[in-house]
């Protein structure tokens, strides 16, 4: 029998049987495993299976004998049911993949999962709601900019826009440009370079999504004081997007109490709050004087209302003004 060519991956069939056809719902009795074995063209006997099951069980793999079903199984896998399903739908809403990408991403995911977990995967499939990216170069772009941090060199690419028309434009007429990277962040479903800008000496958001023939430039990366004590949250409250980038300024305003949840999902344990006698909340915490900060406070209507500070009541007054003369007839 250990003459068979098949026989020196005994082993690993049976892993993989294990990983397809089993989990913590769902069983193989010992002829069963015997069966697939043998599709494989392995012959084997049930004492060198269960020989077999005790060298995955010392290299940590978590076979399980159900006594009440007599059915063999893997409990414990890479990655549980739930956590796959987590994944895949991270995967399928992510707005920085385009659609062959994220497939690709979900097939590879779906190597984890048993035939039973991969069917209730499949279920959840539905690339068609939701928006993806066409541009395919975002991987390799993320890439050469982690390359060009490490290096410690400057990132050369090109940006486009989109024209009124919906056509790609190139910005700076197709010029390429040279930018010392800070940091990659993950905003709102999109990557962002935060780069250091030699013209105006501060930091600039650029969408990895719209940036094309990313690489690495020969051109050493800036070094100054500016570069060397810059962090995260001296430009910009992820919060309210990477083009958020006012200063932070103190904020305070009055919201109703069934609106106080979308308040800590914005700001998180940075702020101060206390309750009123009417059932609404005053709110202390500090936000950039941005259009996507006053979009947020508009989109809660009457249900918040700005006191503070003098300048922030002036700006989203200024804010709402302008908004509002564009339908004035």
């Amino acid at each position: 029998m250990s003459n068979q060519p098949n026989q020196k991956l005994k082993l690993l069939y049976l892993l993989e049987i294990l990983l397809k056809k089993t989990d913590d719902c769902t069983g193989l009795s010992m002829n069963e495993i015997l069966g697939e074995l043998a599709a494989r063209g392995i012959d084997a006997e049930r004492k060198s299976v269960c020989r077999d099951f005790d060298v995955l069980r010392e290299y940590g793999w978590d076979v399980l004998f159900d006594s009440s079903t007599k059915r063999w199984f893997l409990a414990e896998r890479p990655f549980s049911a739930e956590e796959l399903v987590m994944l895949v739908d991270a995967v399928q809403s992510a707005p920085f993949l385009t659609e062959h990408m994220a497939l690709g991403l979900v097939k590879k995911l779906k190597r984890f999962a048993s035939e039973s977990q991969e069917e209730r995967l499949d279920q959840r499939l539905d690339m068609a709601e939701y928006v993806k990216m066409d541009n395919p170069e975002v991987f390799w772009s993320i890439d050469a900019i982690q390359q060009a941090m490490y290096l410690g060199r400057k990132v050369q690419f090109r940006y486009f826009r989109f024209a009124a028309d919906g056509s790609r434009v190139l910005s700076r007429d197709g010029r390429v440009s040279e930018k010392t990277p800070l940091k990659l962040v993950y905003v709102d479903g999109l990557y962002y370079l935060l780069a250091y800008n030699d013209r105006y000496g501060g930091m600039t958001p650029y969408r990895v999504d719209r940036m094309v023939d990313v690489g690495v430039s020969n051109e050493a990366a800036t070094r100054n004081e500016t570069v060397a004590t810059w962090q995260l949250q001296d430009d910009v409250r992820l919060s309210f997007g990477v083009f958020g980038n006012s200063p932070q300024e103190p904020v305070v305003f009055e919201i109703d109490e069934p609106r106080i949840c979308t308040v800590v999902d914005k700001f998180g344990k940075d702020l101060d709050m206390y309750p009123l006698d009417d059932g609404r909340a005053k709110v202390y915490t500090r936000a950039p004087l941005c259009p996507q900060f006053f979009g947020w406070l508009f989109q809660l209507g009457p249900h918040v209302k700005l006191l503070g500070s003098k300048r922030a009541v002036e700006a989203y007054r200024t804010h709402l003004h302008d908004i509002a003369a564009l339908y004035e007839e």
